[in-house]
């Protein structure tokens, strides 16, 4: 037997003690002690891998003593083998219920006392051993495979436990602009490669928070409790200064890092509603030019706040319009979030009332051959391409929005007539078909006049 597994044996009786070590001493390293309370005293500074536990003592009985045990951290796990005279099953029930391992009769018989032992310590070495094999199972489920970062799974769990304890957050969406190209001109490997690599940077600089992979080249590291706005912002610049520099070298200046962020609670309160507002944030990013980080809007001044300078008085029409316009390059179709659509839907309703014109409205929606929603990561690949389709083959006059996660809703002002929808719709269709990949993903488009729909 290991010498290095130690023994507690607790006994008010200096006989049995003597007679506990004489038994196992040649097997064990053995410490005595005559009573639960000591017993309590001795575990605060070692852990013994069994205790042999007299349920008969004055003060505090073995019963009450295994009670105190177990209700310390360290005590909770140690096996106990009851020394016991009584042999009733009231007391084996209750004895067992507080989770012994096993009973020695006194008076004890050496040899089955040191039997009782040994397949007690085994048993508790299988448990163990089954106990950390299950732990990394749990991990490597948790886990992205790619990257080693905690998946989409693990990072709902943890960041509702945050949100529930009412810690504030940061929910950071870190994407990789033009990734496509970097898969396109340099290659898969090389794409797994960046990675890779902006997974290890993520961790370097973000060791104390959570850092997860959603899927493709999106990420998010997400904060409980982070510093001020001005502070944030300059961990967010550091950080992204130092992945650009890599990124620019690794992917022969293609890629770059563009960063979407929400606040907890005033941005909201779940997984879901801070993801769409960081996606918010980062599509403004996306749309302005990338390569940069912004908060959802509700955390920063208006844009409208700039009017009110002194030196806005100063503003003329030319300064005015170009203001108003929308930046960067102006291709296809406009995307808009819901709401802003919504208001474009009723402003474009009332104008075309009054000339009794019409307009069609568009839902495409991605389902599986068979007809059911499409998996999460099937999904989530097919609607950035069904994005690209839309903005690339409708017109500039267009204006969608995602209407459900499998879902965009397209309004077609200048298709006045019933045909030009069809048109627009069979176009749409068939360049997704050439951009799709999942042969088992479909796009189903349904078409409806505005003077169809009922109004309020």
């Amino acid at each position: 037997m290991d010498k290095e597994k130690t023994i507690l044996v607790v006994d008010d009786s200096k006989a049995n003690l003597t007679l506990a070590k004489q038994a196992l001493d040649e097997h064990y390293q053995v410490s005595l002690v005559p009573s639960g309370s000591t017993a309590l005293r001795f575990l605060e500074k070692r852990i013994p891998d069994l205790i042999l536990l007299d349920i008969n003592m004055p003060e505090m009985d073995g019963l009450e003593t295994l009670r105190r045990i177990r209700e310390t951290e360290e005590g909770k796990d140690i096996p106990v083998i009851f020394l016991t005279s009584r042999t009733d099953p009231e007391t084996e029930v209750e004895c067992l219920r507080l989770g012994a391992s096993d009973f020695i009769g006194k008076p004890f018989v050496p040899e089955v006392m040191r039997s009782r032992i040994a397949r007690t310590l085994e048993l508790e070495e299988y448990r163990r051993l089954a106990e950390n094999r299950a732990k990394r199972f749990e991990n490597i489920a948790s886990k992205d495979p790619l990257t080693g970062l905690w998946n989409r799974s693990y990072l709902t769990q943890k960041i509702e436990e945050v949100l529930g304890r009412g810690s504030t957050a940061a929910y950071m969406i870190v994407d990789v602009d033009h990734f496509k190209s970097v898969n396109d001109k340099l290659g898969h490997i090389k794409g797994d490669q960046v990675l890779i690599r902006l997974a290890h940077m993520m961790m370097e600089n973000f060791p104390e928070d959570i850092v997860a992979r959603l899927g493709g080249d999106e990420f998010v590291i997400f904060i409980e409790n982070p510093p001020e706005y001005v502070e944030m912002c300059e961990r967010i610049s550091k950080f992204q200064r130092v992945v650009n520099e890599d990124l620019d070298e690794t992917t022969n200046g293609i890629a770059s890092l563009s960063i979407g962020v929400a606040l907890a609670p005033q941005d909201g309160d779940s997984m879901d509603t801070l993801y769409d507002k960081a996606d918010r944030a980062l599509y403004e990013v996306k749309k302005e030019s990338r390569n940069s980080f912004r908060f959802y809007d509700s955390t920063l001044p208006s844009k409208q706040a700039k009017l009110d300078r002194p030196d806005a008085i100063e503003m003329n029409i030319r300064v005015l319009m170009q203001q108003l316009k929308e930046p960067g390059t102006i291709r296809g179709a406009f995307w808009q979030d819901y709401e802003p659509f919504l208001a474009i839907f009723r402003f474009i309703e009332r104008m075309l009332a009054r000339s009794e014109a019409s307009f069609c409205v568009m839902l495409a929606t991605l389902l599986t051959k068979d007809g059911d929603m499409p998996g999460e990561d099937s999904l989530e690949t097919g609607m950035d391409v069904l994005f690209s389709a839309i903005q690339d083959t409708l017109r500039k006059g267009d204006v969608f929005t995602k209407f459900s996660s499998a879902q965009y809703v397209i309004m077609l002002p200048s298709a006045k007539a019933e045909i030009g929808g069809k048109i627009a719709a069979e176009r749409l269709e068939e360049y997704f078909s050439a951009l799709n990949k999942d042969p088992d993903l479909v796009l189903k488009t349904d078409l409806t006049m505005m003077d169809m729909v009922e109004r309020a």
